[in-house]
């Protein structure tokens, strides 16, 4: 769904990968179909973990970089048919045949176990989405906003609705799907497929999904999700009461699935993707639990400022949610 009313075509898993490893350098073969394309990754530095470095992205120290070849969006594109491709759609798709590789080649050094993939604005909606359409293990994402997890049916509330009245910043409205920027740092985030919404966000409420359920699609995997207070005259643009939403509305799924320490939502006060470590702790924490097996990490966490949001909280389940939060599969 999230494809084909916002992100365009996400292309499948090929028929068949192979490939081989040679110290950093990944050489991967995809085959869909008749059509063969050959793509290649570099895992560069040292340490455990094999990390997507988005702009502004929180990593452990000492972690090893992860690069695509060059032309990888066009095979992609190719190898499917495709006439456009979200290019954070393209890295979530590389993440996965990175890894396809790894697990053929145990002996190569690089743990397909520990990837992650992690940005700041612009590229924590890049982040967001590398996660969302791929199998990394564990994503965080910083400060995403809108065309992010930014919750899109009370942006437009605020925006346009009954919430105008009560949005407490005289710069700027939540940013949303209909003033999002067609390119920027890890963008564009939307493909043509969003159209129909940006010339008409009224019809979000027509949305068979929201950010939320996208978001939840991580889950079971590992996330850690940060976002800037947005109380009165507190980063209006960035919308983080709709980010606080849906991070809020996404973490029952975790519990649903008997992983609640797998996801952790923390919001913070500091300058945009400026916050210190004491603040952005929580991504140590989950470091430590999916990557060392520390099974004491203090992850389990949700935690809204109660002057961070433009709605308060006491509010959100009465006008937001139409379905049972406390659901435990079994």
């Amino acid at each position: 769904m999230a494809a084909k009313y916002l992100y365009g075509p996400v292309p499948s898993e090929p028929d068949e990968v192979t490939g081989t490893v040679s110290g950093g350098t990944v050489s991967i073969t995809a085959k869909v179909g008749e059509k063969t394309e050959s793509f290649s990754a570099s895992i560069s530095g040292s340490g455990d973990v094999i990390a997507l470095k988005l702009s502004g992205g929180i990593f452990p120290s000492g972690s090893k970089t992860l690069s695509f070849g060059s032309g990888f969006e066009g095979k992609i594109r190719n190898l499917f048919g495709l006439s456009e491709l979200n290019t954070n759609v393209a890295n979530g798709w590389m993440i996965d045949r990175v890894m396809d590789v790894l697990e053929q080649n145990p002996g190569s050094g690089h743990d397909p176990t520990k990837v992650m993939v992690s940005g700041c604005s612009g590229c924590g909606k890049g982040a967001y989405l590398a996660g969302v359409f791929s199998r990394a293990p564990v994503v965080v994402i910083v400060e995403s906003g809108g065309g992010g997890v930014a919750n899109l049916r009370q942006a437009e509330w605020f925006r346009h609705g009954e919430g105008s009245s009560t949005w407490q910043c005289s710069d700027a409205k939540p940013q949303s799907i209909d003033n999002l920027e067609d390119s920027g740092i890890c963008g564009p985030w939307v493909t043509s497929a969003a159209r129909w919404l940006r010339n008409d966000p009224s019809k979000v409420y027509n949305l068979p999904f929201d950010t939320h359920m996208i978001l939840a699609t991580i889950a079971p995997r590992h996330l850690v999700h940060f976002t800037n207070a947005n109380g009165t005259n507190a980063w209006c643009h960035l919308g983080g009461t709709c980010e606080a939403l849906s991070a809020w509305a996404a973490k029952p799924v975790w519990k649903a699935l008997g992983v609640p320490e797998r996801m952790g939502f923390q919001m913070y006060s500091a300058n945009h993707c400026g916050a210190s470590g004491s603040q952005t702790a929580l991504a140590g924490e989950m470091f430590k639990r999916a990557f060392e097996g520390n099974a004491s990490a203090n992850t389990d966490v949700l935690n809204i400022l109660d002057n961070g949001v433009q709605q308060p909280v006491s509010e959100w389940k009465d006008m937001w949610v139409d379905w049972d939060m406390e659901t435990v599969l079994e």
